[in-house]
């Protein structure tokens, strides 16, 4: 039986973007050649840039979420002084005890759990004075009923 001739296939090379010959002579030929290393110089010098950029990029945002998070705290702490300066015009006591208690009267939380099959189902029931609302949570959703 005669052997067939097999073709050593080619080499890719990732920098300059051209198939060589696959053997060593001309691998290293290449590799020591004046543009393989051009091509290499080049792509080391975008990954640096682009890597610069990524981090001015996030310096900016983070600089943003900081100037953006500062004014949420001067709008919540202004707000806040008007909402006392609105409570002490309407007579509500300072020390919030009056408004705890009506908050307590108003929502009563009762937990109860039953079980169907494997299944425990936990139960929330929340009162209000008008209404009550059962609260059904299922492994996809929330059923609310009234």
């Amino acid at each position: 039986m005669t052997e067939y001739w097999v073709s050593q296939g080619n080499k890719w090379c990732e920098f300059c973007k051209i198939w060589i010959q696959n053997n060593p002579s001309s691998i290293r030929n290449h590799d020591l050649g004046k543009r393989h290393q051009e091509c290499v110089d080049k792509k080391l010098t975008d990954m640096r840039e682009k890597s610069a950029a990524k981090d001015k990029l996030l310096k900016q945002n983070e600089k943003l979420l900081q100037q953006i998070e500062a004014k949420a705290t001067r709008s919540y702490q202004k707000d806040m002084a008007t909402a006392q300066e609105v409570a002490k015009a309407n007579g509500a006591p300072e020390d919030g005890t009056r408004e705890k208690q009506h908050q307590r009267e108003k929502r009563l939380l009762l937990l109860s759990h039953f079980q169907i099959g494997r299944l425990t189902v936990l139960l929330d029931t929340i009162t209000t004075r008008a209404m009550v609302f059962t609260m059904i949570p299922s492994l996809d959703s929330i059923t609310v009923t009234q």
